[in-house]
């Protein structure tokens, strides 16, 4: 079943956005030397891997961690004003245990004030956006400030033995602070205008023992863990679901700047985030639909895994501040070139800053007054961090992208920086799409 929302705005404004890529490295050939079968060399599984993920590498939480504490170190790593959070809302689906919520030990890693609430949201890899769209329901009903992050470790839920999932899945966290602001200038805005429930495939990703359904038992405690079937089934069904999003999310998009009296449509910049399920799954997407659309998908998983609800809000963070290293003097430098380059705005503008923190590097800079914050926890040079590490392909597309929105966009623009399109969808049975800009 499909449902078209109504287009409703909702005004907020995202002060900053954080981001976490936990310390440990697993790479494709560490995978493979585990599952190293007779007539198959440890080249020949790692090189399977990526030719059926996309994916390179994965980060992994230590083993002590949990995913509240991807949070809580992402947030203490930067410059979010404790004081100021009133709600803690967390998108999980691998939360610290089944009870408590994971937000409550948020709250106490960061010794937050009694009178913060606190909540969960598990809806599969749309967990973010469906988390979003409660956030907002506070921001409209109170005048708080909300801090809303989607956070993984998936790892330690995997089975041991299952190379798809092993191979697909790594761990991550990231987020934004919401405020409450009514004034237009400078303020973002929301619209939620796509949802699709797909309730027939719901055991196609499931981990089926730990609940009221079946809970565990010695016997069936082995299937305590995250069960992909019917893959081929799933990876046709995704794609089908994703596009529909993204062309129904675009037809939104024109008519909503219809409406705000954009006459010039094609000059507010556009990207469209999707959540990293699978680069093969993104690419075939982008091979099916329009080619203006495609362009403006960014694909940024190759070095970090499918961090399942938390991909949406990592893959953002990322893009963002890649695209402000090119923008902030329009200097298109290749990849080799990415880090050496940062640093070299580093000691030019206030914008950008790293800096050696407690088990790793901290990388901030501000863009459109949202500061941008990255924990790369474990690096300890910046020409061995996550600027290094992502996939020259990847990247090409990112940097054609910002060229392509220099180029045309923001030229007599009256009203709208940009509208871009967040799109997550949760093994298929649930899709949704929501319209996010910046007047």
């Amino acid at each position: 079943m499909t449902v078209r929302i109504e287009n409703i705005t909702i005004f907020a404004e995202i002060v900053s956005s954080f981001c976490h890529l936990p310390a440990l490295l697993q790479s494709n050939e560490s995978i493979a030397q585990e599952f190293q079968s007779t007539g198959k060399t440890v080249s020949d599984v790692a090189n399977s891997i990526q030719k059926h993920t996309g994916i390179t590498q994965r980060r992994h939480a230590l083993p002590n961690q949990a995913s509240s504490d991807l949070v809580v170190q992402a947030i203490l790593h930067s410059s979010i004003n404790l004081e100021d959070i009133s709600s803690v809302v967390i998108a999980t689906t691998s939360g610290d245990c089944p009870s408590p919520a994971t937000a409550h030990f948020v709250h106490a890693g960061l010794n937050l004030a009694p009178n913060v609430h606190c909540f969960d949201i598990a809806s599969s890899c749309s967990s973010f956006l469906s988390a979003l769209r409660s956030s907002l329901g506070i921001i409209q009903t109170t005048s708080q400030n909300v801090l809303l992050a989607a956070s993984e470790v998936k790892n330690k839920g995997l089975p041991q033995n299952d190379l798809r999932t092993r191979s697909l899945f790594g761990d991550g966290a990231a987020g934004i602070i919401l405020r409450q602001n009514f004034q237009k200038k400078n303020n973002d805005f929301f619209c939620f205008v796509f949802q699709e429930t797909n309730s027939k495939i719901i055991h196609n990703i499931e981990i089926p023992v730990g609940g009221s359904r079946q809970p565990t038992t010695n016997e069936n405690i082995h299937k305590n863990k995250l069960f992909l079937n019917q893959p081929k089934e799933t990876f046709s069904i995704i794609v089908k679901s994703l596009i529909k999003a993204i062309e129904y999310c675009w037809q939104k998009r024109l008519q909503l700047l219809s409406e705000w009296n954009e006459n010039k449509p094609e000059l507010i910049a556009c990207t469209i985030y999707i959540h990293q399920a699978n680069k093969n799954i993104l690419k075939e997407v982008k091979q099916k639909i329009n080619s203006h659309l495609s362009e403006k998908i960014p694909i940024l998983m190759a070095d970090i895994g499918n961090t399942v609800c938390a991909s949406l809000p990592i893959l953002r963070s990322r893009v963002l501040f890649i695209k402000n290293i090119l923008i902030h003097e329009k200097k298109f430098i290749s990849k080799n070139e990415l880090a050496s380059y940062f640093n070299e705005l580093c000691s030019k503008s206030k914008k950008f800053s790293f800096s050696l923190v407690e088990n790793g590097i901290l990388f901030q800079t501000i863009y459109e007054n949202e500061r941008i914050e990255i924990f790369d926890s474990g690096s300890t040079s910046l020409y061995k961090s996550w600027l290094e590490q992502i996939s020259d392909e990847e990247y090409l597309d990112i940097l054609n992208l910002v060229k392509k929105e220099l180029k045309t966009c923001n030229k007599d623009v009256t009203r709208i920086k940009y509208l871009d399109i967040w799109i997550a969808a949760g093994g298929g049975f649930q899709t949704v799409g929501v319209l996010h800009g910046k007047l």
